[in-house]
């Protein structure tokens, strides 16, 4: 089964099912199969042909589908661009991927415009919606194109998606993910979260990184996707009512916007048709965890992977979310994990000479299985680096329990080493937003003449809320061993993320 299959059956069996539902129109199984097709035969006949890079820039929408169907259909190569990402680091992307054609949403036009001389390998440049004088519309590669398409011979291992990493320590890097990467982990999914054609999906996060599998996983099974173009707490929490919606996608941010939504405009909101609140990216601190087990009363299931993995590792499955609130404390600290390895992948934690560590123990996390990467686009010493005997190593550091539950502690390249003690933010981070006052919070090292690095941390307080530098130094010293406590606290309006949800500290690195 390749991606560009995945309509093939539903609308054969089922054509006037809905399939897609956006900003209030539906769009059938039939009418979807009959675009993408047609999409395809267009691409080819702008001379897309297999191996070519096609450069998608725009916002969740139907097209956006249609395209991440339509372009591995052909044998070519779908690279997603980050919609948030400055002129220059587009840039960068779109002449290192050597995209050959660009579609883009007419939010981008200026954006796009400012680099044009700069793009060395695009040849052509559609626009989704209103194109400007010179540039042709996304549509003019739909109408008059025939539904009929010729299949061409492509493998399982040839590359679909290229997906470029956040860069959260560096350039951007693009991971090569094949038709077989993704089948294999949409197999995963549809069997750990016992998906199937009854299920109505929402999400409001950015399908330019791997998150937009789960768009494709539930129209391969037949089920409805619920697309929103940008995240809106009180939309979301209104398409959860009015679209009966079954699983619900967020990251950990979002999840913390929909709590405070709800405690600031009060009200009875129906979820009762909500199985799953799926949330991933990073991990969740556990206040927040309870604060959103208790808001929404569902059901909650926690996803760990990365863009090279397809990206699924572990999940923290909903039967060991639910009713551990005020269990005993060994269940309870389990709501800081990440969970167990998934079907169909094998997922270790290993000290630096590749011994599986013994639980309690530090090591890295290294993942095997038909989800991992082909490797990074014409990288082959990061590639070697990386995968290692067909093992991809994360460099997110993780202890295991006695029952086999990982605990992600860091990522390796954000540990602090302060006057020979290794110190891992994300603990500091637990600490942090247990405060009170706090909604949000990072930590960094920072450059120490006596201690080599110490302990920074940048704090987002709650609306209306107030809390000094020195109170909060106290607070974790407190919960903390004395050499963990921040040494320096700075307050900022928002934390810089990536399209992903997760925190750039390579940006507050930068402050």
């Amino acid at each position: 089964m390749l991606i560009g299959d995945i309509l093939r059956r539903n609308a054969k069996l089922c054509p006037h099912k809905t399939a897609i539902v956006f900003e209030g129109n539906q769009y059938s199984y039939g009418e979807l199969d009959d675009r993408v097709k047609r999409l395809a035969n267009g691409l080819r006949a702008k001379g897309i042909g297999k191996g070519d890079r096609v450069g998608l820039l725009e916002h969740p929408c139907p097209e956006y589908i249609e395209l991440y169907i339509a372009i591995p259909k052909i044998g070519a190569v779908l690279t997603p661009l980050n919609c948030r990402l400055a002129g220059r680091e587009m840039e960068y992307i779109i002449n290192d991927a050597e995209i050959k054609m660009l579609i883009l949403g007419k939010e981008f036009i200026d954006v796009i415009h400012s680099i044009k001389s700069d793009l060395k390998t695009v040849v052509t440049y559609f626009c989704i919606g209103d194109a400007p004088s010179g540039m042709c519309t996304y549509e003019e590669l739909i109408t008059g194109f025939s539904p009929e398409f010729q299949e061409i011979e492509i493998d399982d291992d040839d590359v679909a998606v290229q997906m470029y990493t956040s860069g959260t320590t560096g350039r951007p890097k693009g991971a090569m993910l094949t038709h077989k990467n993704l089948m294999s982990m949409y197999l995963s999914r549809i069997i750990d979260l016992k998906l199937d054609e009854g299920d109505v999906f929402l999400s409001a996060v950015p399908y330019y990184h791997t998150a937009a599998e789960y768009a494709l996983i539930i129209l391969y099974i037949g089920g409805t996707l619920i697309i929103h173009s940008r995240f809106d707490p009180g939309k979301f929490l209104e398409s959860i009512e009015t679209g009966k919606v079954t699983v619900a996608l967020g990251v950990p941010s979002m999840v913390n916007f929909l709590v405070q939504h709800m405690e600031k405009y009060p009200r009875d909101y129906d979820m009762s048709s909500v199985k799953i609140f799926l949330y991933g990216a990073s991990p969740m601190p556990v206040a927040l965890l309870r604060k959103a087990m208790e808001a929404f009363k569902c059901s909650f299931l926690h996803s760990y992977g990365l863009t090279e993995a397809s990206p699924g590792v572990t999940l923290l499955m909903p039967e060991d979310h639910n009713n551990i609130l005020e269990g005993p404390e060994e269940k309870v600290k389990r709501l800081a994990s990440c969970g167990k390895e998934i079907f169909n992948v094998e997922a270790r934690v290993v000290s630096g000479q590749g011994i599986d560590v013994k639980p309690g123990e530090m090591g890295e996390i290294i993942v095997k299985g038909d989800n991992v990467m082909k490797g990074y686009w014409k990288l082959p010493e990061e590639t070697a680096e990386t995968i290692k005997n067909g093992w991809l190593h994360t460099g997110d550091m993780a202890t295991v329990d006695e029952d086999g539950y990982v605990f992600i502690v860091d990522r390796k390249k954000d540990m602090i080493i302060s006057g020979g003690e290794n110190i891992y933010p994300r603990e500091i981070e637990e600490v942090l937003y247990s405060h009170p006052s706090i909604l949000e919070a990072a930590v960094i090292g920072v450059p120490d003449e006596d201690w080599g690095e110490s302990v920074k941390a940048f704090v987002v307080l709650k609306e209306g809320e107030k809390a000094s530098e020195q109170e909060i130094i106290d607070f974790c010293k407190k919960n903390l061993a004395s050499y963990k406590k921040p040494k320096f606290v700075e307050f900022l309006d928002v934390l810089p993320r990536s399209a992903a949800g997760k925190v750039l500290k390579k940006e507050l690195r930068e402050k």
